[in-house]
């Protein structure tokens, strides 16, 4: 939609004029002043209704189209520190609940915006309630896999989500009328989000391990049990012992655990970082295509297709070389691609070495979005899961919110872009040799866990050493 209102015009002496015309600025100019729409020219929609032209978005106004792309991150970014304590306290399903419940609703009251400042309020409390549902909806889905299957169900829930951008392509150049954009998606999510979340138990691992209530976690696995036409008894299972080793802590509690157990604020802030730098340069590129192609429906769609590659190729490298040498990988492959993107040859037709380079990073960037997801929650105690989550996801958000502005950044210079790329991917890839690996390691319960097993690994590495 930001891209629709486009400087594609007709004035009605049939001449074509270009940026620098329209806005009165540049050598270009000839008018020594900006065009007024409907007086020096009207749009050319072709059939099209876009908010940036209902509302004319163009030259002193065109940053607009950037804040309400950059305000949605912003609504995300608060939805992430809210989900976290949501998750922790009253559940995963019932936290992503209210987060889907929000973007259902706002979804509809958007196609009824009444002006631009209507719209962008809109679009943060969108982004507020996304964050809250889809990460609330990724732990529940995390602590229902076994640890042997969490690196293919978590490529699936991916591909869905590329499939999503897929979709969004597809309606964007369906439905002419962004009115009706807005309400296909509302209707969207409550059909493939909403109604099936609401048939769904609650988490069994929170339900022993935060709330302590073996009565409904056996509930729930008997569920499990019927679901997977299974003869298992669940009830000869005994829970209590589990229990017993957490002890039960406020929110309070919980958040000075980051402070008491080092280990715990290390990771904390090395996927801080990782979660930043992908955030920034996913949805750079995410908002940018237009900039690298001609065609905004093909760009789309060409990214699109590489998310899926993205997420079905991840799933070998994640399964069998591990979590932590896979996303170093793709963060270091990714930022060699940016490099490779800086060399000015057209390969025939209209694509160029360019694209293709910043296709291939792309995808790389979304195999580092798909891993860090499965790591950070792999790597995370059940106790703190969520808000680790959130402050990581939070992390990513404030990522996402700058990386809207990438468009502004490859309009001053691509390869100085595309060099920042480079070095922040470099630096995530990195930093990422500092965390243990957590492929086929149980998930630890409690913080104490998480700080016990750093110290067991230095001490079994100094013995290999000494040895």
């Amino acid at each position: 939609l930001k891209h629709i209102g486009s400087y594609n015009f007709h004035c009605p002496d049939k001449e074509q004029y270009n940026r620098d015309t329209l806005c009165g600025t540049g050598d270009n100019s000839k008018t020594g002043g900006q065009l007024q729409v409907g007086r020096d020219f009207y749009w050319y929609t072709q059939g099209r209704s876009s908010f940036a032209i209902d509302w004319n978005l163009y030259c002193d106004r065109e940053y607009l189209k950037s804040v309400i792309s950059s305000i949605y991150f912003c609504g995300a970014g608060i939805g992430t520190a809210v989900g976290g304590t949501l998750y922790d306290f009253i559940g995963r399903k019932r936290g992503a609940l209210i987060g889907y419940t929000i973007v259902i609703s706002s979804s509809f009251v958007t196609a009824a915006s009444p002006s631009i400042e209507f719209l962008i309020l809109c679009r943060f409390i969108q982004g507020l309630g996304v964050f809250i549902g889809i990460n609330g909806s990724f732990v529940l889905l995390l602590e229902y896999t076994a640890s042997k299957y969490r690196s293919f169900v978590n490529s699936v829930n991916l591909f869905m989500w590329a499939m999503g951008y897929l979709t969004v392509t597809l309606t964007g150049y369906l439905i002419k009328d962004w009115h009706w954009l807005a309400s296909t998606s509302g209707f969207i999510s409550l059909t493939i989000s909403l109604i099936p979340l609401l048939l769904t138990p609650e988490s069994p691992r929170f339900l022993l391990v935060t709330k302590k209530n073996t009565a409904r976690a056996k509930s729930t696995l008997k569920w499990l049990a019927r679901l997977n036409q299974s003869k298992f008894d669940v009830d000869s299972v005994v829970l209590e012992d589990t229990i017993e080793k957490t002890e039960e802590k406020t929110f309070i509690g919980t958040l000075k655990d980051f402070w008491r157990h080092k280990e715990m604020r290390v990771q904390l802030m090395i996927q801080m970082w990782m979660w930043m730098v992908a955030g920034f340069i996913y949805y750079g590129f995410s908002f940018s295509w237009s900039s690298l192609g001609g065609n905004i429906y093909l760009s789309y769609l060409f990214a699109a297709v590489g998310e899926v590659i993205a997420y079905i190729a991840m799933v070998y490298p994640l399964e069998y070389w591990g979590r932590k040498p896979s996303t170093a990988l793709f963060y270091i492959v990714g930022g060699v691609s940016f490099l490779v993107a800086m060399i000015p040859y057209k390969m025939g037709g209209w694509l160029t070495v360019e694209q293709l380079s910043c296709l291939v990073g792309s995808m790389f960037v979304s195999a580092v979005f798909g891993s860090i997801y499965l790591y950070t929650a792999e790597l995370a105690p059940t106790s703190h899961r969520g808000k680790m989550l959130g402050f990581c996801s939070l992390s990513g958000r404030i990522g996402a919110f700058c990386g809207p502005q990438a468009n502004l950044l490859f309009g001053w210079s691509k390869a100085g872009t595309l060099v920042i790329f480079t070095v922040l991917s470099g630096v995530a890839g990195l930093v990422t040799f500092r965390l243990p690996e957590t492929k086929g390691v149980p998930t630890p319960s409690s913080a104490e866990e998480v700080q016990a097993r750093r110290s067991a690994g230095f001490k079994k590495e100094f013995m290999a050493v000494v040895r």
